[in-house]
């Protein structure tokens, strides 16, 4: 790897995490006959205090609830975990309760909401990977009265052990002779030399424990390299993890242990194109043995530089997300041969032929059967709904209140017909839409569904289900359901854009919205 392919990785390392530059949890779901929605924003350093707010939908001042909140290590449990924490109500709003939750070390947790109200008792289990994200610094006004308090200390005990070896057993009213006075001197002189053995000791272990903390505790994604080559008659794009960490033999006790599939696949890959992020792909490529390399047919995009993020999920729940780059040129047609422009990528294309596809594009053989993509600018940041192909129009409704960096919202989609009557849409993946979010400056990018941000491997495994023939057993949608609601807050201030999948008719179709935070 070329010096600037290595600085590139470094800067994407820096701004990467479990969701790229996102690593709140956002959670909505049942807590026995309780619907909730739970989010818990980390503190950055770990141990730290995060802050937890659920929220009973539908909950009044009329029928108080009791909550209260708990986490255990994925190896642990609840058996070894602390005592919960009793949420309190937050003033003004008697369906919103909080509290703060300290975590311990950076790990895969569980994280039990115990809900006690006039409908009896629930329980929701939520996936939280707590991860370190920063290194406070000190500030300079506190280090400077650090110093200052540590010299008047040294002072005082240099001058404490030559009074004491000077005067302690001279008898009062006489005057310590010379060899008295030497010997403080002495004992003066071995006291400096100790205090700086300590203060070389002290920062040398303050050393060792930043480095521990920046190459244990901070989280820091697998090294991962992209290529494109051409195979045969398709070209195939291959992620590969390149990172001492991942040998493809992973010990069973560590949070790095062996991958297990989320959504019934065992990476989600999505590549976004750089330049406008005007092209978009949703692919599920197959791993090489040892799961160091994964390959996925390339779709019909536009040529240019893309960012590819691969995110996977250890059977420690601990997920995370692979960050590199990838250049396309021309595509070429996997069937005849043939080259394809650029300016034949569908502004909405499925892995399933359809009338929206371009002929040329209509041979692609996707190397999944849920691949999917999309090319084409995303509607305004005041736009409210987008046409698909096959006459529907997929409506955001924003409501009123703007969108604020920070502030938890709900995400709320409907897939309407051309007279507004609601449509139903088929499950995708196992849930009614998949939403993916990225910023212009590349900062952000989040993979969501309706059941928030959480990893649903993670839950099915935290929920003793995870051993269920159905790939999509304990998120599956209701039949026929076509509310699509996702909790969210975008991380910082600026324009996003905001891709949403669901299926129809067989068909996967994508639309775009752009989005301006304030």
């Amino acid at each position: 790897m070329s010096a600037s392919r290595t600085a590139v990785a470094l800067v994407l390392a820096l701004v990467s995490m479990a969701h790229v530059g996102s690593a709140d949890t956002f959670f909505s779901g049942k807590a026995g006959p309780y619907d909730v929605r739970v989010s818990v924003r980390l503190p950055g350093v770990i141990p730290g205090r995060a802050q937890v707010t659920v929220r009973i939908v539908g909950a009044t001042s009329a029928a108080p609830h009791r909550v209260s909140i708990s986490a255990g290590q994925w190896n642990v449990g609840f058996k070894g975990a602390p005592p919960p924490e009793r949420a309190t109500s937050v003033p003004g709003d008697s369906a919103l309760y909080a509290a703060d939750l300290w975590f311990m070390t950076s790990s895969s947790y569980e994280m039990a909401v115990d809900v006690q109200g006039p409908a009896g008792a629930g329980r929701a289990i939520v996936p939280v990977l707590a991860i370190a994200t920063a290194e406070r610094t000190m500030p300079p006004w506190l280090g400077a009265v650090l110093v200052a308090l540590g010299v008047l200390l040294t002072i005082g005990f240099l001058t404490l052990i030559g009074a004491a070896v000077r005067e302690s057993v001279v008898p009062p009213g006489h005057a310590p002779d010379p060899i008295r006075r030497r010997r403080a001197r002495y004992g003066i002189a071995a006291a400096f030399v100790l205090s700086g053995l300590t203060f070389w000791g002290g920062y040398a272990w303050w050393e060792v424990e930043a480095r521990a903390y920046r190459e244990v505790v901070r989280y820091r994604p697998f090294v991962a390299e992209a290529t494109i080559r051409r195979t045969g008659d398709r070209d195939v794009l291959t992620l590969s993890i390149r990172d001492p960490r991942w040998t493809g033999a992973p010990a069973a006790s560590n949070r790095f242990n062996a991958l297990m599939p989320d959504h019934g696949k065992l990476m989600h890959l999505f590549l976004v194109r750089e330049n406008g992020l005007d092209a978009f792909a949703h692919l599920h490529p197959v791993a090489r043995p040892q799961a160091l390399d994964f390959d996925a047919t390339l779709p019909p995009l536009p040529a240019g530089r893309y960012r590819v993020y691969g995110d996977i999920v250890h059977e420690s729940g601990y997920a995370q997300t692979l960050v590199a780059r990838a250049d396309v040129t021309e595509y070429r047609n996997t069937l005849t041969g043939a080259a394809t422009s650029a300016r034949h990528a569908s502004t909405s294309a499925t892995a399933t032929p359809d009338r929206s596809v371009p002929k040329e594009t209509q041979a692609y053989s996707a190397s999944d059967e849920d691949d999917s993509w999309f090319a084409g600018q995303g509607a305004g940041d005041v736009a409210t709904d987008v046409a698909l192909p096959d006459g529907s129009r997929l409506v955001w409704e924003r409501g009123a209140m703007p969108f604020v960096a920070g502030r938890e919202q709900l995400l709320s989609f409907a897939l309407r017909d051309a007279s507004g009557a609601v449509l139903d849409v088929e499950p995708y993946l196992g849930m009614a839409a998949h939403v993916m979010v990225a910023s212009f400056d590349h900062s952000v990018f989040a993979h969501l569904h309706p059941s928030g941000s959480i990893s649903m491997a993670a839950l099915q495994k935290f929920t003793a289900t995870g051993s269920s023939l159905d790939a999509h057993a304990s998120h599956a949608m209701a039949p026929q359901s076509s509310a699509i609601q996702i909790p969210y807050a975008f991380p910082t201030a600026g324009t996003y854009r905001v891709w949403v999948q669901l299926r129809r008719s067989g068909l996967v179709h994508t639309a775009a919205f752009d989005v301006r935070v304030q």
